[in-house]
């Protein structure tokens, strides 16, 4: 069970070494979509939940989506992850930026 959670967080690129932006956690949804149901088999009904919305054509529902998926994988392993914000000045406007880190024991 815990090898398939290893296999949907290298695909998210989500480790406990590095931050990773959020378009690399975005590309690794088309996996956690080609394999639901092998997760529905594999996982319980409560941490796979509903992944509907992981097919969402707007970016920042189905980054949303993915990302609380990615929080429920976390914590049935007794692991989470964490957010940082970078904001950064494009042109006239500021920005944020942000980056996600697996933490275990």
């Amino acid at each position: 069970m815990t090898e398939v959670i290893h296999e949907v967080f290298c695909a998210l690129g989500l480790n406990k070494d590095s931050w990773t932006d959020l378009d690399t956690i975005d590309n690794g949804c088309t996996f956690v979509l080609e394999n639901q149901d092998l997760l529905n088999e594999k996982l319980p009904r409560r941490v796979v939940g509903d992944l509907a919305l992981l097919a969402s054509d707007v970016p920042a529902v189905r980054r949303r989506s993915l990302l609380c998926f990615a929080r429920r994988l976390a914590t049935f392993l007794n692991a989470a992850i964490v957010r940082k914000r970078k904001q950064i000045r494009i042109g006239k406007k500021t920005v944020s930026k942000y980056s996600y880190k697996l933490i275990t024991d």
